[in-house]
């Protein structure tokens, strides 16, 4: 039986990783599927994508090619709906699909996107949006403001590392305060984790899980420029959660806002610039409806 597929992609992607979409989207053809090619030309197309293929029928699956952000509006465009995501990683650092395990190969993947099981995943949600990965806030958040989008493209990781070398030696921004309700933080960077990983493979909070309900709260001090790069150091070793200087929050529900009470702050979700301070983010556990069905290893 052939299965109708809809890929939605982000052109962006410089020439390797747009070899990697054709690889897989021709090993799926061998399977028999029919694959419908969807390109982005802006934010909210491929959500707006997704969407229409879920309302009209068109699709048994829609998969994201990209990088987290693509995913992020392709997964807010099929919550809900009986349509599963996949995926094929063409971003710059692919976390989500480090976090799950994608196979490597074309074949593999592919195969995988046309036989695999679907499964019912815990989410967030940042001011009633879902997130698959992490919402980040203080330098998090005005990290990701600061990346041009030229360089990324070109330079792909490297751009993040240029922005975050410009963050830790310039200004320091304002302070955050961050709350569930019972305890609050002052803090300078705030990292809210649905998952271990974070900038590729780094482990950011190795007590988060994906596939499982709950999220971390990382609230990291952050009080002068040493206190960061003690902090950076630490998420390169996969300690930053037992790091001086870092609380943990596990509530389902946190609130981040300015602390002095001037902004507006940017908020980084699953990697791209959407938001600004301040904002409210709730755990979204399988039981709960609207859903989103992921397919994985």
């Amino acid at each position: 039986m052939r299965r109708a597929v809809t890929v939605i992609y982000n052109p962006t992607a410089g020439w390797r990783r747009r070899r990697k979409l054709i690889d897989v989207v021709e090993a799926m053809n061998r399977e028999g599927a029919t694959v419908t090619l969807r390109e982005t030309t802006g934010p909210g197309d491929a959500e707006l994508f997704a969407r229409e293929a879920a309302l009209d029928g068109s699709a048994e699956i829609v998969v994201a090619a990209g990088g987290d952000g693509t995913i992020n509006e392709v997964a807010n465009g099929l919550a809900g709906s009986e349509v599963p995501l996949g995926v094929i990683p063409t971003g710059t650092a692919n976390v989500l699909a480090i976090e799950i395990g994608l196979p490597k190969t074309s074949e593999a993947l592919g195969a995988l996107l046309l036989n695999g099981q679907p499964r019912q995943i815990g989410a967030g949600r940042v001011n009633k949006r879902f997130f698959l990965l992490w919402v980040g806030a203080g330098f998090d958040g005005r990290l990701v403001h600061a990346i041009d989008p030229a360089m990324k493209r070109r330079f792909g990781k490297l751009a993040f590392v240029w922005a975050g070398i410009k963050q830790v030696f310039g200004r320091s921004g304002p302070r955050l305060e961050v709350s569930d309700g019972s305890q609050s933080y002052d803090c300078g960077w705030a990292v809210v984790a649905n998952a271990e990983h974070y900038a590729g493979a780094y482990s950011l909070a190795p007590s988060a899980r994906f596939d499982a309900v709950g999220l971390k709260t990382l609230c990291v001090s952050a009080r002068n420029r040493a206190s960061l790069v003690l902090a950076l150091l630490g998420l390169a070793l996969g300690r930053l959660e037992k790091m001086p200087g870092v609380n943990v929050l596990t509530s389902d529900a946190i609130t981040i806002r300015l602390a002095d009470g001037y902004g507006p702050d940017p908020v980084q979700v699953d990697g791209d610039d959407m938001f600004t301070l301040p904002i409210e983010v709730e755990c979204w556990d399988v039981s709960k409806s609207p859903q989103i069905r992921l397919v994985m290893p």
